[in-house]
Order: C-alpha cells, then sequence, then structure tokens
C-alpha cells in the first residue's frame, strides 16, 4: 500500500510538470525530496538510521518531522512567489493607470488650447 500511495504522488508530481502546471525550478526540487523520502521511508534501516541521525527515539516520527519540513518549505517558497506576483500585479496596475492617465492628458490638451484661445 505504501508504494502505491509513493507512485501516485510520483505519478501526480509527473503530470503537473508535463502540463507546466508546477514549474521546475520554484518548487520542483521540494516536491522531488518528497517522493523521494516516500520512496526510501519503504526502507526499515534507512527509518531506523535517520532516526537515530536525528536522535529521535521513535523512528517513524523522524520521517513524519521531515516530511513536515518539507511540506514548511514548499509552503514558504510558495508564499514567497504568490508576493512576488502580487508586487508585480501592483506594478503592472500603477503603469497602466499612469498610462492611461498621460493618455487622456494627451487627449484632453487640444481642447484646452482651443478654449484658451477662444477666452483672449
Amino acid at each position: 500500500m505504501k508504494l502505491v500511495i509513493v507512485l501516485v504522488l510520483a505519478g501526480g508530481l509527473l503530470i503537473l510538470v508535463r502540463r507546466n502546471l508546477l514549474q521546475v525550478d520554484l518548487s520542483f526540487p521540494l516536491f522531488a525530496g518528497l517522493v523521494i523520502l516516500g520512496f526510501a521511508s519503504m526502507s526499515e534501516p534507512f527509518i531506523d538510521w535517520i532516526a537515530d541521525q536525528l536522535g529521535i527515539l521513535d523512528a517513524p516520527r523522524a520521517i513524519i518531522l521531515i516530511a513536515l519540513a518539507i511540506l514548511l518549505a514548499i509552503v514558504t517558497v510558495l508564499a514567497i512567489a504568490f508576493s512576488r506576483l502580487r508586487i508585480r500585479q501592483v506594478m503592472l496596475v500603477r503603469y497602466l493607470a499612469q498610462t492611461e492617465l498621460d493618455r487622456q492628458e494627451e487627449a484632453m490638451r487640444p481642447l484646452q488650447e482651443s478654449v484658451d484661445r477662444t477666452v483672449d
């Protein structure tokens, strides 16, 4: 059952990358780390070794803690990317607003000049 879950996770990851829904340069290494951890965690000696290296008495908790740390890193990376996109969106809206205002001012200049001529 463990193998099926890890294979489904790996397959889903591959589908997301192939459909360009997940950018390889942004968070793919973290997702790949989850898949590798999933395959590696099927080995009891690996789980015991990781728990020993981290100083955790309950071996399965070591894998859970590593998976949670990777998920936290994914959330952080995606939050940073979202913030950057939001900043770019605000900059784009400001640019478009300034461009529209400049265009409107240019359209108003001939009208203002004709009004000034009639007043003089």
